[in-house]
């Protein structure tokens, strides 16, 4: 048992600090690596070689880059290059065997599409960073029938023997409609072709693989009968083998490992040699028609030592499906796999495949390894400490059992309160019902915390007038307008901005550098400057007229009109959340809040041409107009105290919104303007608007849900069983100990003193009779004694009563009347002659009391002069005699009720 517990933490704890798996985590790298498929590219130590392929922009390239793994990520680099060959694509390029040389092999060009040339070869030197061109044009025919020179292809395959340093070449294609099955050894220090024995099927979008014992594997692509009158993809259960050692081919029949599957037939995916034996096939497509193209995204791995595919599970998220990649083995267990499509989706994503765990890693560190075996020592370790706080427990019970015995009883005593007279099933019937309450109570305050937790967030629009608003930053790219190298031409692009009042705005309007970040646009029409308005923080708009800015801005497009393709493609910004600011570094004293990430992920998005928000186009010789609403957006953080519900913890985020209308392109427009289009911009409304994010259930709401229950289950008790009046003591009262315990029984004795003949209260009976059985002696009391002993329990129980249950002021209101009328009504006797002969009286009386009545009067200890309210305790010596004496007093002073 202690050992399965042991594992079960240790497994959890695997689970919550190993690291994520997902897409290899270099957001920078998103932002430079361009969108590419059909990359020639080879390995060179750590590197991918990469060159040409096609892109989102154009159809053919041919940058040099170099793709390199570090023990912390990878970096992109661009090559230097000199004589750059033409731009490519889909060619295939071999590191020679000593890594100081590259070859370019094939490919598709603007000059060698659909041409019967002899296969474009250029060499790349790293030394020199030059290119040089490599053909070998001997016995080419015109038809391209009869050749000892191979002729140009793409989709074909070139592999490097590492021993010899030769390259195989084999198959591909001449266009879309004819494919080669010929089989080449081209020997690099001479450049000369030797013709190698073919399988005879004309093969394209296939791989080949050279093991580590000379074998060249064949896998997949789209397979043609030499008089294409059959097509299909190749099948994976049989795979055509060359031995480069007797150059002869061999057909090898494959199965599937125990509990795999075998892989589906597919073309243009990727096969990396791992182990010298073994090959990782990666991604492909069906080979359809745009239409009915279909990509994956599987693994499978080929044992050739025993020609068996298995299908591993892996872990992480899988990168997208895609074909055309490039995938290499940089060290001796990550795969690198870049670029690549999919139909119109071109990628530029690093995903890395850990060959040990079988998982998509998102970095280069390993996971925590954890061994759940436990040694012996643990284990009786582990015995002993258990053994040990048993016997501590146990010795806590003993020592400290008297406490714990008092506990249970005064829990019990708080729980089982059953009434005199009551039977036992009343109160039994009464706790079970109380139990089945507070189930219901704590069920509804579960299900209440439990929706202000998975409380959905509400945005509040709060809108307050303003005089003026802020202007936002916008960003217009000019697609398909030249610039012309004089400076002064009116036909470059350019920006003129004013205010409806006249103000000239034009001064904030400033070109950007396009060789720092240029955005692309999938249109393509052609070249593309662009040119940021960003105002000072003063410049805002108004609403009314007079001194100040206006309340419109215009601005008004000049460019060459005699280009009629293209388009000015607008992008609105919040000024502290402007991308542009930062990545061409305008250090105008206004922040910029984006974080780096965020700026890379707007990159990202600028060069696959996907922003779509607050993104607008404006057609050349058009009028548009666009209004705008600068917004603070509070945005609820993810922390625990939001829940609550009281001063919640937000994020300001600066934001915009707008709308865009435009007209027609005016066919006339260009006779009577100099420029090519003009757009209005201005504010949606003056008021300064908030967007507040709220729970819509927070635990304050809670409360009162809450306590709404929790009354109707205490009304419903007391419908049931009655109303059972609490202590006025709480909590802290009736659980006290110690000298808070004795400190509240002190207080209560010296404030509420009895004596034993008068008893408690509810507590002792008021006469012996009540609670003994011998009525023959029941003891000798008086009458004057039983009325004290009476009286004065009366009095602790108005002191009891005063003090702990109800309030006294309607008493005190009472008393103050009296007192009130009684004086006013002193006032009036004394004005009238009789009243002042009276008073004479009195006085006279009063000095004439004999001593001993006055000294009688005065016998009662502790007595004071009695105040309205004031119940003090007066103690008794003798009850009888104080009893008497209050009659003899009251005799002796009769005109003390005046």
């Amino acid at each position: 048992m202690t050992y399965q517990v042991f594992s079960i933490l240790a497994l959890l704890a695997f689970l919550f600090i190993s690291p994520s798996v997902g897409y290899y985590s270099q957001p920078e790298l998103l932002v430079t690596m361009p969108f590419k498929e059909g990359v020639a590219a080879a390995k060179r130590g750590k590197s991918i070689i990469t060159v040409g392929g096609e892109t989102n922009l154009e159809s053919y390239s041919n940058n040099l880059n170099q793709l390199e793994q570090w023990p912390t990520g990878y970096t992109w680099t661009s090559l230097s290059q000199q004589n750059t060959p033409p731009a490519s694509a889909y060619g295939r390029a071999v590191v020679s065997k000593d890594n100081n040389t590259m070859y370019l092999i094939g490919g598709i060009t603007n000059a060698t599409n659909n041409q019967a040339v002899p296969l474009q070869i250029y060499q790349y030197n790293f030394g020199t960073t030059a290119w040089s061109s490599q053909l070998n044009t001997n016995n080419i025919t015109n038809n391209a029938s009869t050749t000892t020179t191979p002729l140009n292809r793409w989709l074909h395959t070139t592999t490097l023997d590492p021993n010899t340093g030769n390259i195989y070449i084999y198959a591909g294609a001449f266009n879309a409609s004819v494919m080669y099955a010929d089989f080449w050894l081209l020997d690099p220090t001479t450049m000369a072709y030797t013709s190698l024995p073919s399988p005879q099927i004309r093969r394209y979008g296939h791989t080949a693989t050279l093991t580590s014992n000379g074998q060249l594997v064949i896998l997949g692509g789209a397979m043609i009968s030499m008089t294409y009158d059959q097509g299909l993809l190749a099948p994976m259960t049989q795979l055509q083998v060359f031995d480069t050692k007797s150059n002869q081919w061999t057909t090898v029949n494959t199965t599937a490992a125990a509990n795999n599957v075998m892989p589906s037939p597919r073309s243009h995916h990727t096969a990396t040699l791992v182990n010298g034996t073994k090959i990782i096939m990666f991604g492909g497509d069906n080979n359809g028609s745009p239409r009915e193209l279909i990509a994956v995204n599987s693994v499978y791995i080929l044992d050739t030592t025993t020609w068996t595919w298995t299908s591993p599970s892996m872990g992480g998220i899988l990168p997208s499906r895609r074909g055309n990649a490039v995938a290499e083995m940089l060290d001796d267990r990550y795969l690198t796999i870049t670029f690549g499509g999919s139909g119109q989706n071109l990628y530029n994503d690093i995903n890395v495949l850990d060959t040990f765990t079988n998982s998509w890693v998102q970095n280069f560190v390993a996971p925590p390894s954890y061994s759940f075996g436990l040694s012996t020592g643990v284990i009786v370790g582990v015995s002993i400490a258990c053994v040990i706080l048993f016997l501590i427990i146990c010795f806590l019970l003993w020592k400290f059992g008297h406490y714990l015995r008092w506990l249970v009883m005064r829990i019990h005593s708080d729980i089982w309160k059953p009434r005199s007279g009551e039977p036992i099933w009343a109160e039994t019937t009464r706790i079970c019902f109380q139990i089945f309450l507070l189930f219901i109570f704590f069920v509804f305050l579960a299900f209440v915390v439990r929706q202000a937790v998975t409380s959905p967030n509400i945005t509040q629009n709060i809108q307050q007038s303003a005089a003026s608003v802020d202007v936002p930053d916008i960003r217009f790219c000019f697609d398909g307008y030249p610039t012309y190298p004089d400076a002064n031409d009116p036909r470059n692009p350019g920006i003129a901005c004013q205010t409806n009042n006249g103000y000239t705005c034009s001064q904030f309007v400033q070109p950007l550098n396009m060789s720092v970040f240029q955005p692309s646009f999938a249109d393509k029409l052609g070249p593309i400057s662009c040119y940021l308005f960003r105002p000072d923080n003063f410049f805002r708009m108004s609403s009314t007229s007079g001194t100040n800015n206006g309340s419109r801005l215009i601005f008004t497009f000049y460019g060459d009109q005699s280009i009629t393709s293209s388009q000015i493609h607008m992008s609105a910004f919040p000024r502290s959340m402007d991308p542009n600011a930062k990545i061409y570094n305008i250090n105008d004293g206004t922040p910029v809040l984006l974080s780096t990430d965020a700026v890379l992920n707007w990159q990202n998005a600028e060069i696959n041409d996907l922003q779509s928000t607050n993104v607008f186009s404006v057609s050349p010789f058009t009028y548009a107009a666009m209004s705008y609403t600068l917004l603070d957006h509070q945005y609820l953080q993810d922390v625990g105290w939001n829940y609550v519900g009281f001063l919640p913890v937000t994020n300001s985020t600066p934001e915009i919104t707008t709308n865009f209308r435009k007209e027609s392109a005016n066919p006339q427009y260009a006779q009577g303007h100099p420029d090519i289009g003009v757009v209005a911009v201005t504010p949606s409304s003056y008021t300064t608007t908030t967007l507040r994010e709220v729970k819509m259930y927070t635990l304050l709401n809670a409360l009162g849900f809450v306590g709404g229950i929790f009354g109707l289950l205490i009304a419903l008790q007391a419908w049931l069983f009655g109303y059972r009046p609490r202590s006025p003591w709480g909590v802290v009262h009736r659980w006290s100990i110690g000298d808070m315990k004795r400190s509240l029984l002190r207080g209560l004795q010296r404030k509420f003193k009895t004596t034993d003949a008068s008893g408690i209260p509810l507590v002792h009976p008021v006469h012996k009779r009540f609670s003994v059985t011998d009525f023959n002696n029941l003891g000798n009391e008086t009458e004057s004694q039983r009325i004290s002993r009476v009286e004065e329990r009366m009095q602790v129980m108005e002191l009891l009563f005063k003090a702990y249950y109800v309030d006294d002021e309607v008493f005190r209101s009472l008393d103050n009347a009296n007192k009130a009328e009684l004086g006013a009504s002193t006032l009036r006797q004394r004005a009238s002659p009789a009243a002042m002969l009276n008073d004479s009286i009195v006085y006279s009386n009063l000095n004439n009391a004999n001593a001993p009545e006055e000294k009688f009067d005065m016998d009662v200890k502790g007595a004071k002069p009695a105040k309205s309210g004031d119940y003090e305790l007066v103690e008794r010596h003798d009850a009888s005699s104080t009893s008497s004496s209050n009659h003899s007093a009251e005799h002796k002073h009769p005109t003390s009720l005046l």
